[in-house]
Formats: C-alpha cells, structure tokens, sequence
C-alpha cells in the first residue's frame, strides 16, 4: 500500500504477501486460527458467525493494493512467492502482478516459514535486482 502511495517511484518487495488482508484471515488458514466468537461479542451478540465473517472481510477489503492506484515504477516491484503457501495463494500473487504491470513474480518452493528459511537468498537477490531497477531507470531520465 505504502508503495503505490509513495509520491516517487520507489523499489517495492511484497514477499510472500497477498492482494489483501482478506485472504490471509478469512481464507487462508489464519481463518481457522481467528477467534470468530470474541470478535461477535464485541461486535454485537445479535450477529450470526457469518455475518462476522463477512464484517471482517469488509474491514480487511480496504488493504486491497488492487484498488490503490499503480505504482510510479512497477518495473521496480518484484514480488517473491512460495509454491507451497499456505497462508497466501498463488491467485492473489498474481492479482497484484496484474494489478501492476511490469512487476515481477519470482516463486521459491516451500511453505510461507520455509521459503524464508531455505530461500534466504533469493528475497537478498530481489531486493538488490528492484534497486537496480530503479536507479536504472533514475539513470535514464
């Protein structure tokens, strides 16, 4: 979000990173991990589980980076992803590659901790490859 605010282009690494809020807490696995029937309580009592659940989407649908407007330099956006992800799907990496063209989907193997862990140097590798890519293009204006 911050990047497709900022004023300036500027290199941005959403690593392991969803489209929205709403996918890690209402359909990932952290729903299962979300404590639904507090959250009703200090809601209103008179809500059903579901319509809690679709209050919390509603809420977390304003993270949405693809309702944000399109970065200054996407080509400076690459985003790192794991195969095997189990708090982030694959679909909403590639909304926020669509969502900002030029950007890059650089996908390792392993689970959301793992892909950390065993990959270490690809995230190192990405964030020196966007700020190349960003002064490349500062060199050139």
């Amino acid at each position: 979000m911050v990047g497709s605010l900022h004023s300036t282009p500027i290199a941005t690494f959403p690593f392991l990173s969803p489209h929205s809020a709403v996918v890690a807490f209402c359909e990932g696995v952290l729903k299962h991990a979300t404590a639904w029937d507090a959250l009703r309580q200090d809601l209103s009592t008179a809500m059903t589980l579901h319509e809690v659940q679709e209050h919390m989407r509603h809420v977390l649908s304003l993270t949405d980076v693809t309702r944000f407007p399109i970065l200054k330099n996407p080509n400076a956006v690459i985003l790192v992803a794991a195969t095997d992800d189990g708090y982030i799907p694959k679909h909403s990496v590639l909304e926020v590659q669509r969502a900002w063209p030029g950007s890059e989907v650089r996908w390792v193997t392993g689970g959301h901790v793992s892909s950390f862990i065993l990959h270490n140097g690809e995230f190192r590798r990405a964030i020196i490859d966007g700020l190349n890519r960003l002064k490349w293009k500062e060199a050139t204006n």
